[in-house]
Protein backbone atom coordinates (compact mmCIF):
# COMPACT_ATOMS: atom_id res chain seq x y z
CA UNK A 1 0.00 0.00 0.00
CA UNK A 2 1.52 3.03 -0.84
CA UNK A 3 2.01 6.00 1.59
CA UNK A 4 0.90 9.48 0.57
CA UNK A 5 2.29 12.50 1.59
CA UNK A 6 -0.38 15.60 2.60
CA UNK A 7 -0.08 17.86 -1.15
CA UNK A 8 1.24 21.91 -0.10
CA UNK A 9 -0.56 24.80 -1.82
CA UNK A 10 1.42 27.55 -3.36
CA UNK A 11 1.10 30.66 -1.30
CA UNK A 12 1.15 32.87 -4.39
CA UNK A 13 -1.32 31.14 -6.84
CA UNK A 14 -2.59 28.60 -4.53
CA UNK A 15 -1.86 25.57 -6.87
CA UNK A 16 -0.67 22.04 -5.30
CA UNK A 17 3.08 21.64 -4.92
CA UNK A 18 4.60 18.50 -4.43
CA UNK A 19 5.99 18.31 -0.59
CA UNK A 20 9.79 18.35 -1.56
CA UNK A 21 9.83 20.99 -3.59
CA UNK A 22 11.27 24.23 -3.90
CA UNK A 23 9.33 25.52 -6.89
CA UNK A 24 5.74 25.93 -7.93
CA UNK A 25 5.18 24.16 -10.77
CA UNK A 26 2.24 26.39 -12.31
CA UNK A 27 4.04 30.21 -11.47
CA UNK A 28 7.70 28.83 -10.69
CA UNK A 29 7.78 30.88 -7.45
CA UNK A 30 9.97 29.96 -5.01
CA UNK A 31 8.70 28.30 -1.65
CA UNK A 32 9.84 28.75 1.09
CA UNK A 33 11.06 26.34 3.79
CA UNK A 34 9.95 27.32 7.30
CA UNK A 35 12.01 26.47 9.83
CA UNK A 36 11.74 24.55 13.08
CA UNK A 37 13.95 27.20 14.74
CA UNK A 38 12.43 30.08 13.67
CA UNK A 39 10.84 30.97 17.25
CA UNK A 40 13.59 29.69 19.06
CA UNK A 41 15.96 32.27 17.47
CA UNK A 42 13.06 35.21 17.77
CA UNK A 43 12.71 34.60 21.44
CA UNK A 44 16.63 34.45 22.02
CA UNK A 45 16.73 37.57 19.97
CA UNK A 46 14.58 39.64 22.45
CA UNK A 47 16.37 38.02 25.56
CA UNK A 48 19.55 39.63 24.25
CA UNK A 49 17.72 42.77 23.34
CA UNK A 50 16.20 42.83 27.04
CA UNK A 51 19.54 42.24 28.84
CA UNK A 52 21.15 44.50 26.62
CA UNK A 53 18.95 47.02 27.59
CA UNK A 54 19.26 46.00 31.47
CA UNK A 55 23.19 46.51 31.26
CA UNK A 56 23.15 50.15 29.37
CA UNK A 57 20.62 51.44 32.45
CA UNK A 58 22.45 49.85 34.93
CA UNK A 59 26.12 51.35 33.78
CA UNK A 60 24.43 54.51 33.09
CA UNK A 61 25.74 57.84 35.23
CA UNK A 62 22.47 58.31 36.90
CA UNK A 63 21.75 54.84 38.33
CA UNK A 64 20.23 55.61 40.90
CA UNK A 65 21.57 54.99 44.64
CA UNK A 66 25.39 54.85 44.86
CA UNK A 67 25.86 56.75 41.43
CA UNK A 68 27.74 59.77 41.83
CA UNK A 69 25.43 62.63 41.18
CA UNK A 70 27.46 66.18 40.28
CA UNK A 71 25.46 69.37 40.45
CA UNK A 72 26.79 72.60 39.42
CA UNK A 73 27.59 75.07 41.89
CA UNK A 74 24.57 77.68 42.68
CA UNK A 75 25.54 80.88 44.23
CA UNK A 76 23.07 81.45 47.77
CA UNK A 77 24.92 84.01 49.80
CA UNK A 78 23.05 87.76 49.83
CA UNK A 79 24.88 90.71 50.33
CA UNK A 80 23.64 92.49 53.60
CA UNK A 81 23.84 96.05 52.69
CA UNK A 82 24.46 97.74 49.01
CA UNK A 83 27.88 98.36 49.55
CA UNK A 84 28.67 94.87 49.86
CA UNK A 85 29.25 92.45 46.60
CA UNK A 86 28.85 88.65 46.29
CA UNK A 87 31.01 86.51 46.89
CA UNK A 88 33.15 85.01 43.86
CA UNK A 89 31.81 81.72 42.30
CA UNK A 90 33.21 78.59 43.31
CA UNK A 91 35.41 77.18 40.33
CA UNK A 92 35.96 73.80 42.25
CA UNK A 93 33.15 70.76 42.02
CA UNK A 94 32.53 68.08 44.73
CA UNK A 95 31.47 64.57 43.22
CA UNK A 96 29.17 62.51 46.18
CA UNK A 97 27.52 59.58 45.95
CA UNK A 98 24.29 58.44 47.80
CA UNK A 99 22.74 55.40 48.78
CA UNK A 100 20.18 53.87 51.29
CA UNK A 101 21.79 52.04 53.72
CA UNK A 102 18.40 50.66 55.74
CA UNK A 103 14.84 51.59 55.40
CA UNK A 104 14.95 55.15 57.36
CA UNK A 105 19.31 55.12 57.16
CA UNK A 106 20.88 57.27 53.93
CA UNK A 107 25.16 57.18 53.79
CA UNK A 108 26.56 60.17 51.54
CA UNK A 109 30.35 60.01 50.84
CA UNK A 110 32.29 62.26 48.96
CA UNK A 111 33.91 60.91 45.84
CA UNK A 112 36.28 63.36 44.24
CA UNK A 113 36.97 67.23 44.42
CA UNK A 114 38.65 69.72 42.72
CA UNK A 115 38.77 71.74 45.46
CA UNK A 116 41.91 73.28 47.00
CA UNK A 117 42.63 72.74 50.34
CA UNK A 118 41.03 75.52 53.20
CA UNK A 119 38.80 76.05 50.12
CA UNK A 120 35.34 74.04 51.42
CA UNK A 121 34.51 74.78 55.10
CA UNK A 122 32.28 72.44 55.63
CA UNK A 123 29.28 70.02 53.34
CA UNK A 124 25.99 70.41 55.21
CA UNK A 125 23.26 67.92 55.00
CA UNK A 126 19.21 68.60 53.85
CA UNK A 127 17.13 65.62 53.96
CA UNK A 128 13.35 65.90 53.35
CA UNK A 129 14.05 69.90 54.23
CA UNK A 130 15.49 69.62 57.46
CA UNK A 131 18.93 70.42 58.35
CA UNK A 132 20.78 66.99 59.46
CA UNK A 133 23.44 67.73 62.62
CA UNK A 134 26.50 67.93 62.12
CA UNK A 135 28.42 68.00 58.59
CA UNK A 136 29.80 65.62 55.93
CA UNK A 137 33.85 65.89 55.80
CA UNK A 138 35.24 68.11 52.47
CA UNK A 139 37.84 65.41 52.16
CA UNK A 140 37.54 62.75 49.34
CA UNK A 141 36.27 59.18 50.99
CA UNK A 142 34.84 61.70 54.04
CA UNK A 143 31.36 59.60 54.31
CA UNK A 144 28.67 59.89 56.92
CA UNK A 145 25.25 58.06 57.71
CA UNK A 146 21.93 60.15 57.84
CA UNK A 147 18.45 59.83 59.47
CA UNK A 148 15.78 59.81 56.69
CA UNK A 149 12.05 58.37 56.42
CA UNK A 150 11.04 55.26 54.91
CA UNK A 151 10.37 55.44 51.15
CA UNK A 152 11.86 57.80 49.13
CA UNK A 153 13.89 60.62 50.46
CA UNK A 154 14.95 64.18 49.04
CA UNK A 155 18.88 65.00 49.71
CA UNK A 156 20.36 68.10 49.45
CA UNK A 157 24.39 68.52 50.30
CA UNK A 158 25.22 72.01 50.37
CA UNK A 159 29.47 73.70 50.02
CA UNK A 160 29.85 76.42 52.52
CA UNK A 161 33.24 77.84 50.93
CA UNK A 162 35.93 80.12 53.02
CA UNK A 163 35.03 83.22 50.66
CA UNK A 164 31.61 83.17 52.05
CA UNK A 165 29.76 81.30 49.02
CA UNK A 166 27.66 78.31 49.37
CA UNK A 167 26.65 76.33 46.39
CA UNK A 168 24.58 73.23 46.26
CA UNK A 169 26.85 70.30 45.44
CA UNK A 170 24.53 67.47 45.54
CA UNK A 171 20.75 66.78 45.18
CA UNK A 172 18.94 63.45 44.89
CA UNK A 173 16.20 61.17 45.35
CA UNK A 174 17.05 58.30 48.03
Amino acid sequence: MPVYMALKTCPRCGAPVEPGQNSCPNCRAVLKKKSALTPYLVIAGLIIVVIIVVAVVLMSPAAGPGSVTPVAPVLTAQPTSAEESLPSQPTCAIGITGSKVSSTSLRLQVMSTTCGAGEVTGLKVSINGAQQPGTLGTSPGASGTFAGTSGTNSVIVTAHFANGAEAVVYQNML
